[in-house]
């Protein structure tokens, strides 16, 4: 945890923040296209600013529901928990001069509230006091690295339906510390619920993020948070972040990946997924490689000899990949054209039923007549 009260914004949390724009950019308008009120909330808020000038989450965050605000007069509520005072502070200075830069009806619209003291309990004490549960909510629990988001706290945000979640963590954390002292054990336990996670001490060291990782995930899951994607983050000196996202509706998650495929290059952070045995770093690029994707697919499809559907082909990418549904149908064309899958028809549409390629049995040689002379 950083010491000082502003300090350097490092490539991750630049490529978080640009994360966090381009979702909450469509998020807000869509969202205020319903209801009349939605909640932002912070439970790690920093003091809003960094050494260089570059806005913290809370005000990048603020910006775009004022400009979602001009458009609409409906409420938006910020929710703010910082644990040291000297950020609170700085972050109660860094909101006015956010607040000085709009107009007064969008400000009247835009309820920001900061608060001292550690994201659980305060954070959702503030929640329930301020009527923010059960309306369309946000939260990012983006820590300092270590297990500091408890598994009580998830739960409780995890029974409202339109409650969704941003979580990140370092894995290194508890690869390093967790196995030989009993406190970071215990913090790893109030983490993820349980001891389910201590199978990470068997992983060999190749496995062990990974296997944090898809734990994590299953932890969303039994919170409530149905829908989880996993960013792997890699920045140029090869350090590994995690932000895992839950929501109930599938229509989040495709925004989220609208957003992560967006993400400015120039932060030097990649993205890996999961699914992909190879571990290939993916660059961000209007034409991305989907050669992960590929392989990803060519071995669910090797699992169900009785071939799956494009749509279900979709929904598995949606659901369990950092790709887009949309970039499988030329994919399985590819495929096809290339004799990794068979279609059945030829031509690819949802409906079509993608099956593994089987290659045709060579037909037996002409048996040798000899020559008559």
């Amino acid at each position: 945890m950083p010491k000082d009260v502003v300090w350097d914004r490092d490539p991750h949390t630049g490529a978080k923040h640009d994360l966090l724009r381009k979702y909450l950019q469509p998020w807000a308008p869509i969202l205020l296209s319903r209801f009349d009120s939605i909640t932002y909330a912070e439970g790690f808020s920093g003091p809003g600013v960094y050494t260089k000038g570059e806005p913290g989450s809370p005000v990048v965050a603020f910006d775009i529901f004022a400009e979602a605000l001009l458009h609409r007069p409906k409420q938006i509520r910020m929710v703010l928990v910082e644990d040291d005072k000297r950020r609170e502070a700085e972050l109660q200075s860094q909101v006015g001069k956010a607040r000085a830069r709009q107009p007064a009806e969008v400000n009247r619209r835009l309820h920001v509230s900061t608060h001292v003291g550690e994201c659980h309990p305060v954070l959702l004490e503030q929640l329930h006091a301020q009527g923010c549960l059960g309306s369309p909510l946000f939260v990012l629990l983006d820590s300092y690295g270590g297990p500091d988001i408890p598994f009580s706290l998830l739960q409780e945000l995890g029974k409202h339906r339109s409650t969704e979640v941003m979580v990140t963590f370092a894995p290194s954390f508890l690869t390093r510390f967790a196995e030989r002292d009993e406190r970071h054990r215990s913090a790893g336990d109030a983490a993820f619920g349980g001891t389910q996670w201590h199978g990470v001490f068997e992983q060999p060291p190749s496995q062990k993020f990974a296997f944090l990782r898809d734990q994590y995930r299953d932890t969303l899951r039994r919170a409530g948070f149905s829908h989880t994607l996993a960013f792997e983050m890699v920045d140029e000196k090869s350090h590994v972040l995690y932000l895992i996202f839950g929501t109930r509706h599938e229509l989040g998650l495709e925004k989220m990946k609208e957003a992560m495929w967006s993400v400015d290059r120039d932060y030097g952070v990649r993205y890996r997924d999961p699914k992909d045995t190879q571990q290939q770093q993916l660059a961000l690029e209007l034409a991305p490689n989907t050669e992960p994707l590929r392989r990803i697919l060519l071995e669910h499809v090797g699992k169900s000899p009785e071939g799956m559907t494009v749509a279900e082909l979709k929904t598995y990418t949606l659901l369990e990949t950092v790709y887009k549904p949309g970039q499988v149908t030329n994919l399985i064309r590819r495929m096809r054209d290339a004799s990794a899958v068979t279609t059945n028809p030829h031509r690819v549409t949802a409906d079509t039923l993608v099956l593994p390629y089987v290659r045709p049995p060579e037909k037996p040689a002409a048996p040798d007549q000899g020559v008559l002379f």
